[in-house]
């Protein structure tokens, strides 16, 4: 599916250090990821604008002054818009989103995302189940996950219902569970309770790897994390693990499932080599790459999240394991011995 309902668009204020400064000074000096002579032309044509409004070469600039730029626009990779309407009130959408399928525009992903599912006003061309509520202009993302991260995800129609949400999630009442399938499964207890710190991998060639330590790092932005494990079935080398999250933190369960000796099935980060992921980025992968990893995409699944609520019954919103588990020969035993297949 091609969906392109919205323009990309960066906008920036200009600083008080850049007064007096040429628009085409400063943009080739603080952008260089294009020459001095694209910076040229995309003033000249009117893709740069200056306080709404077409911008010359040797416009001196102000502080405050906004600039805006409307890159090209280039293709995007492909996603899985599957999702599953699990959800919804005045306030809240709750979702069950694909393994494939970024959240938020970042890098080469804009309209390929979540969000923009969510904003098209365009709604009778979507597919199920964003055809079957209004646009939200500005969606409000309580919860997130990785682009390769299944699984329940819940959004809020407004500032207020987001900011209540969110409260609402950092209560004892409340609870965040995944489905996880490790791999080296053969030492892995009953249960787990992993108490340490999350910081910058420094040691790895992958810029965003994060490393779980069971002492504070020497890390000004190292972060507590802990998480509760508990094995729900066994297969070969393979596990299927629920995790509980009691800190939410980036690449969390992930990272401490890598250092404890048990990584994720399928995860190009933190699974059997790094510089699979590297490959990846590259458009590279091997036939013996995707052999390893066994799956597309992390088998890692946000399946439940219990919200309670000011007023009213406590929600639970359940995502059921994804397909691709359901169907690969090596998984679909696992969740056959715990119980959660329904077909």
């Amino acid at each position: 599916m091609t969906f392109q309902p919205f323009i990309r668009q960066a906008s920036l204020r200009v600083p008080a250090d850049a007064t007096g400064v040429t628009l085409l000074d400063y943009l080739a000096g603080r952008f260089p990821y294009h020459n001095r002579d694209a910076w040229r032309q995309l003033i000249t044509t009117g893709k740069v604008l200056c306080n709404d409004r077409p911008a010359t070469q040797q416009q001196l600039l102000a502080s405050g002054d906004v600039i805006a730029y409307q890159p090209e626009p280039r293709p995007e990779p492909p996603v899985d818009f599957t999702a599953e309407l699990l959800y919804q009130d005045d306030d809240l959408l709750a979702l069950a989103k694909s393994a494939n399928l970024p959240c938020h525009p970042a890098g080469c992903f804009f309209n390929h995302t979540l969000w923009a599912m969510l904003a098209c006003p365009e709604r009778q061309e979507l597919p199920p189940p964003f055809n079957a509520f209004p646009a939200l202009p500005t969606p409000h993302f309580v919860t997130r996950l990785d682009r390769e991260t299944s699984g329940v995800i819940v959004i809020a129609r407004n500032p207020t219902a987001a900011r209540r949400t969110a409260r609402l999630l950092q209560t004892p009442a409340a609870a965040k569970q995944y489905l996880v399938i490790i791999e080296n499964q053969n030492h892995f207890p009953d249960a787990l309770t992993a108490n340490g710190w999350l910081a910058l991998d420094t040691a790895s060639a992958v810029r965003k790897k994060r490393g779980f330590y069971q002492e504070k790092p020497h890390d000004r932005a190292a972060e507590t994390a802990t998480t509760d494990f508990r094995r729900l079935a066994v297969h070969g080398d393979l596990a299927l693990l629920t995790a509980t999250l009691h800190t939410g933190r980036t690449h969390q369960i992930r990272a401490t499932l890598a250092a404890s000796g048990f990584p994720v099935v399928g995860d190009k980060i933190y699974g059997c080599d790094e510089t699979i992921y590297l490959r990846f980025v590259a458009g590279q992968l091997t036939p013996d790459d995707e052999k390893r990893l066994r799956l597309p995409s992390q088998a890692l699944h946000a399946w439940k999240i219990t919200l309670p609520r000011t007023a009213g019954p406590t929600l639970t919103f359940i995502a059921p394991p994804p397909q691709t588990w359901r169907h690969h020969h090596d998984l679909r035993p696992l969740l056959a011995k715990a119980g959660l297949l329904d077909d």
